[in-house]
């Protein structure tokens, strides 16, 4: 039919492609563009990881402790939230799954610059985002692959998957040796806001189970919420109990980003 003035335009889900800008409008992605990926997730509630199913996943390291994780984009690149800022010497360790055992094709990366985003706001985690420009780039491999950075947004109730390393029970933090996957459920902006009046910005978005026990912890910020195979949210905040009933994992909404980050790679 003719939808937004265009003849012979496909239909899907009642948008034609034509109606479709970017993110910042927070639009859905048609699911005629991103088909389903079968994908992992994330942390309390979640599960081990089948081992390197999660190839963009980062482990950044203060020295040899880990301290957030992070997600490679490009093979200089990773990104990860912007209050990861180590105090000292920040790397990155890429392919792993047993974190702190060695393993076949890890690798190792001094990070040279640190972008966090100019808009960042410490008191609201409003821009939690950051970049980092690896020493020298990644070897791409099975087990070490960048991830595309979407472009809009899946619709409310999709599922994604969230990674990391971070603590398992709360509040008695332990952490887990392998990386843990966790299938969450998108919020639409409106809920994300009733479970967390006066909280959410546009440049937010939460994933979680109403239920509970399925959401992310401590030692995942920065990680990632994958969603049909491309990199959706990066792990901002959340309850400092993770996984409670009703509170949802509060991510920075990466689509928001797509140019700042290209742009970034482009300058630097």
């Amino acid at each position: 039919g003719v939808t937004g003035g265009v003849t012979g335009d496909t239909e899907v889900t009642g948008l034609s492609l034509t109606d479709v800008p970017t993110c910042p409008q927070d639009v859905t992605c048609l699911s005629l563009l991103s088909p389903g990926v079968a994908g992992d997730t994330r942390v309390v509630g979640g599960h081990a990881c089948v081992p390197h199913s999660q190839p963009w996943q980062v482990a950044v390291l203060d020295m040899y402790k880990l301290y957030c994780g992070g997600v490679l984009i490009a093979p200089r690149w990773v990104v990860t939230a912007a209050h990861c800022t180590t105090p000292g010497v920040t790397t990155v360790a890429l392919g792993k799954h047993r974190l702190y055992a060695r393993e076949a094709g890890e690798q190792r990366r001094m990070v040279a610059r640190r972008v966090a985003h100019p808009g960042y706001d410490p008191s609201t985690k409003d821009n939690d985002i950051m970049l980092l420009k690896l020493v020298a780039p990644a070897a791409i491999s099975e087990r070490v692959r960048p991830i595309a950075v979407a472009s809009c947004l899946p619709e409310a109730g999709t599922t994604c998957v969230t990674s990391g390393w971070g603590a398992t029970t709360s509040p008695e933090v332990t952490y887990p040796e392998v990386l843990q996957c966790v299938n969450v459920t998108l919020f639409s902006s409106a809920e994300c806001r009733r479970f967390y009046p006066d909280s959410i910005t546009a440049n937010m978005i939460c994933a979680g189970n109403v239920q509970g026990g399925t959401d992310s912890c401590q030692g995942d910020s920065g990680g990632p919420l994958v969603c049909r195979g491309a990199l959706q949210g990066i792990v901002s905040w959340g309850m400092e109990r993770c996984g409670q009933p009703r509170r949802p994992g509060v991510y920075t909404k990466v689509c928001r980003y797509a140019r700042w980050i290209r742009d970034t790679m482009d300058d630097t």
